[in-house]
């Protein structure tokens, strides 16, 4: 009886090890992207935000993911906005970007088919301070990159 009583307690130090560890992982993860996201603001202090957000969520005609993935010839860096949502900083003025869009259907039973759309080269021009989204379209196979109004978030604004 004894023996097992102390190999119970074994078990609760290694899963209470494990849980420390993961939690000192996560810490140092979100440190990390910490420092990523004040060394991007701070060198990006006038540029615009470019949201690679589905804003038509539950929407089948709209990819479930874009991604931009050079401005200008040069990689881009992706960093994360809010919650789920990625961004891009790009500066004032006219920008040619490298984008691509995945998203999947259910076919069959519990089977899906992934989809890709890309790369594709757009021509953009940004503003000082500006919110954009890009999004892409399935049945017209186009990218849309539009205005976002600040107020009402992944809502298109009335130009």
């Amino acid at each position: 009886m004894m023996e097992y009583i102390g190999e119970s307690s074994a078990i609760y130090y290694w899963r209470a090890l494990g849980l420390i560890v993961s939690v000192l992982i996560l810490y140092v993860v979100f440190e990390m992207q910490k420092k990523k996201m004040s060394r991007l603001s701070s060198a990006n202090t006038h540029s615009s935000i470019v949201l690679l957000h589905k804003r038509h969520a539950g929407n089948p005609n709209y990819s479930s993911s874009t991604e931009i993935c050079r401005i200008d010839g040069l990689r881009a860096e992706a960093f994360l906005y809010c919650v789920g949502v990625q961004a891009v900083y790009l500066s004032p003025g006219e920008h040619n970007i490298e984008v691509n869009a995945h998203w999947a259907r259910h076919i069959r039973g519990k089977r899906f088919k992934e989809y890709e759309a890309g790369p594709h080269h757009l021509c953009v021009e940004v503003g000082h301070g500006e919110l954009w989204s890009l999004e892409y379209f399935i049945p017209e196979k186009k990218f849309i990159f539009s205005r976002c109004n600040e107020k009402k978030m992944f809502k298109k604004s009335v130009v």
